[in-house]
């Protein structure tokens, strides 16, 4: 039986109310802004899972079928450019410093896998583990900081929010995306969604939530949008099959991809698609984007 008590949200810091157990942890829902936080049966803090192998078997090839999105956060960036400087938490497999670097940035990045790193500095990219990264990068030293698919990992998100901040300078722009907690497939699934599978994911962002977080660590004009769906999950319980029946969701998700730009008709479809789920908040992925305050441009 789930106690009637939860914790503080790290986004709105409202309370949070038990929710559902999941792999050794109970999922608490925020009542004021629906974040969904993963906190440990045992009563202990939290403790994010290792990610120093997470790239072990990784190709480092440019996904093709993002290359478009990449493209567009890159374009995002270029009315904030001024020392030239880009640095992406989290950096992973590199696709998107590799597209910012084509557009002309310099590239900064942070992460813990060694073979991440090595890549990285492969590339001739400045990079660094933490936390030796807070020393090894300026403050108010980056145009734009970016953290893809990363707060949710983090044991400590509204900390490292506050440290991207530091990093920016003033009238720089942060961009983030995270799984969204008012997704359709949230909605549908409940805590069966994939997504909820801590120790890896500890907190899943509604809008209102990271907005929230956001602004509490100092950006101005935050905007949020959704993205994205991914019908894997639902189609499987369609189907009759159980919520622990495994699916390959990021496999679906690209063969999905490949089917909706084959051609100008289907490319529509799925332009309309995201403008509707946008529209109603109810895209798998949460983004958005904010400035650090520039007292000058005032």
């Amino acid at each position: 039986m789930l106690d009637s008590e939860g914790g503080a949200c790290p986004g709105c810091g409202d309370r949070a109310r038990p929710w559902a157990w999941k792999q050794g942890h109970r999922l608490e829902r925020c009542v004021g802004c629906r974040t969904v936080v993963a906190r440990p049966e045992s009563g202990s803090p939290p403790s994010a899972a290792d990610y120093t192998l997470y790239h072990r078997d990784a190709d480092f090839r440019m996904p093709e079928l993002v290359q478009a999105s990449l493209d567009a956060v890159a374009t995002l960036a270029e009315p904030h450019r001024r020392l030239g400087s880009w640095l992406d938490l989290g950096f992973g497999e590199g696709a998107l410093l590799r597209t910012a670097e084509r557009h002309g940035w310099r590239c900064y990045g942070i992460e813990v896998s060694p073979q991440a790193i090595s890549f990285g500095r492969a590339q001739g990219w400045s990079v660094a583990e933490p936390p030796a990264a807070a020393e090894s990068f300026p403050e108010k030293g980056f145009d734009v900081v970016t953290l893809i698919e990363v707060i949710e990992h983090l044991v400590d998100p509204n900390r490292v929010l506050a440290q991207a901040l530091a990093w920016l300078r003033p009238g720089g722009l942060l961009y983030v995306t995270t799984p969204n907690a008012d997704s359709l497939n949230r909605r549908l699934l409940g805590p069966h969604w994939s997504i909820f599978c801590p120790p890896q994911h500890l907190t899943i962002w509604s809008p209102r939530g990271l907005r929230a977080a956001l602004s509490r660590a100092g950006l101005t004009r935050v905007r949020l949008w959704t993205h994205g769906l991914n019908p894997v999950e639902v189609l499987a319980r369609v189907r009759g099959l159980g919520p622990d029946t495994p699916v390959h969701r990021q496999h679906a998700a690209d063969s999905l991809n490949r089917a909706l730009t084959r051609s100008a008709g289907r490319r529509l479809v799925k332009r309309t698609a995201n403008g509707l789920l946008s529209l109603v908040g109810a895209g798998d992925t949460l983004k958005a984007c904010g400035e650090r305050p520039d007292p000058g441009s005032g």
